[in-house]
């Protein structure tokens, strides 16, 4: 019997989650700073400070602006949490208060947090952090309180996923500009500067900070800048997520400006006003000359890749269609070749438990943990075939896998042929990503490959993904 325990679809790890979670509080009568910007801390209060310079015009019109990004708070592992806030706020003034989590990276902000609020972060995150804006004509709000109460998850499984490559997608760019202003972090903008302005706050990074990355790849040249700002002709535009803050009728990965000026969207308006020429980030100086583009042109065209939201791909990717977020599989099955997946009827396994992750060929893979005694060998997976006569070459393909566990170097492999069988030690560490030959063999109907979890070295991770007969000319 084909036994398979999907376990969400995922590798899962066990995760129990209890109540008694260490409280992530930010009160009075302390508040710890990562950085602060036109921020007076006196008397258990934030208040604009003299120093508040006026406020980015991202925030709208306001004479005095300050940002508080709190310390980071380790917490135990939780997808959501409870903020409460408290602050007076004048007519003419106003407070936000934003929250993001990290598990294997920073996730987006979410904006605009309601005291009271449980929000629910997109990731199972082992630190949170907040963050208050500030912002005022003349007399400045007051907060006297943010406080941060995580809650029990509401699963006691926690699926974690392979990372995902992160998506890229060409758009039109302009050179920044603008040295000495300052953007939306607190930064004022050099000479030669190297970063990147996109167009929604969900994704700035920290004054100075690397929190949210991106590739600039063009003219065969690729640079990894940081976020920097918000624009240039959106603030609520997050055109890289799936579920963006606004403009939910765009496919993903086309900016509204570009959907404004090419297709009359929205009358041809984007939130700064009417596009006179789309551009869905505008990029600092000395990394727009660095990507080969001459620096008095100041529009070009670009590939951009949001490195927060995966694995870095490398220099050059190619971009994605719009309104896709995960490459298409661009390899096909060749005449005269029989290839069986793991999640194909031709592959079986053992009745025992078995980790499963997003990763590999059909986007999905089995592993277990080696050992090197026979009598504690549990898992074992077959991949069948029926093969009209002739002599084929064996290979099977190693995922690559960041399961966050050591691959084995000593898979052993049995092939099951008409003059036997023989067994073949395969290093899936060293050949992760890659298909990898077992010989070439005569076949006359059925044919099998077999891998176990018994192996040459103990409690690593061995993996279960794909094979391949090609008939030999």
């Amino acid at each position: 019997m084909h036994q398979r325990q999907r376990l969400a679809g995922a590798m899962i790890l066990l995760v129990m989650v209890v109540c008694s979670f260490v409280p992530a509080h930010a009160q009075q009568p302390s508040w710890i700073a990562a950085d602060s910007i036109g921020i007076n801390v006196s008397d258990d209060k934030l208040t604009l400070g003299s120093d508040a310079a006026p406020a980015h015009p991202a925030y709208g019109q306001f004479q005095r602006f300050g940002l508080f990004d709190a310390q980071p708070q380790a917490i135990t592992p939780t997808n959501q949490v409870r903020v409460t806030w408290s602050a007076t706020i004048p007519a003419d003034a106003h407070v936000r208060v934003d929250l993001r989590g990290f598990g294997n990276r920073w996730s987006d902000w979410t904006l605009n947090v309601q005291s009271g609020e449980l929000v629910q972060l997109r990731q199972t995150s082992s630190m949170i952090q907040y963050r208050v804006t500030l912002l005022a004509n003349t007399t400045s709000p007051q907060v006297t309180l943010v406080q941060l109460e995580p809650q029990p998850s509401e699963r006691s499984i926690q699926t974690v996923e392979a990372e995902a490559v992160a998506p890229t997608y060409h758009i039109r760019a302009t050179r920044m500009g603008l040295v000495g202003d300052r953007t939306a972090n607190g930064h004022i903008i050099q000479p030669n500067d190297w970063f990147v302005s996109l167009p929604s706050f969900r994704s700035l990074s920290s004054r100075g900070g690397n929190e949210y990355m991106a590739r600039l790849s063009a003219n065969g040249k690729s640079i990894v800048v940081p976020v920097w700002e918000v624009g240039p002709w959106n603030i609520h535009d997050d055109y890289w997520n799936v579920d963006r803050e606004r403009f939910a009728d765009l496919p993903v990965g086309y900016p509204e400006d570009h959907a404004a000026y090419y297709d009359g969207y929205n009358d041809g308006w984007a939130e700064k006003g009417r596009v006179r020429f789309p551009t869905a980030a505008d990029v600092g100086d000395g990394a727009w000359v660095a990507l080969g583009i001459p620096f008095n042109e100041e529009q070009g065209e670009l590939d951009i890749t949001f490195l927060w939201l995966g694995s870095d791909p490398g220099a050059n990717p190619e971009p994605l269609p719009v309104g896709t977020t995960t490459p298409k599989p661009s390899e096909s099955t060749p005449a005269n070749t029989v290839h069986v997946d793991d999640l194909s009827d031709q592959f079986s396994q053992t009745d025992a438990v078995w980790y499963e992750f997003k990763c590999g060929k059909g986007n999905h893979a089995y592993w277990t943990y080696t050992t090197t005694k026979a009598d504690d060998s549990t898992n074992a997976g077959r991949w069948k075939a029926n093969l009209a006569a002739g002599n084929y070459e064996v290979s099977v393909f190693v995922p690559y896998c960041t399961n966050g566990k050591s691959d084995t170097k000593s898979a052993k492999y049995t092939v099951y042929h008409a003059n036997g069988q023989t067994s073949v030690t395969v290093n899936q560490a060293a050949n992760a990503g890659n298909w990898v030959s077992l010989g070439s063999y005569s076949f006359d109907g059925a044919s099998s490959v077999r891998l176990s979890d018994l192996a040459g070295d103990k409690m690593k991770a061995i993996w279960f993904d794909a094979v391949k007969w090609e008939l030999q000319k």
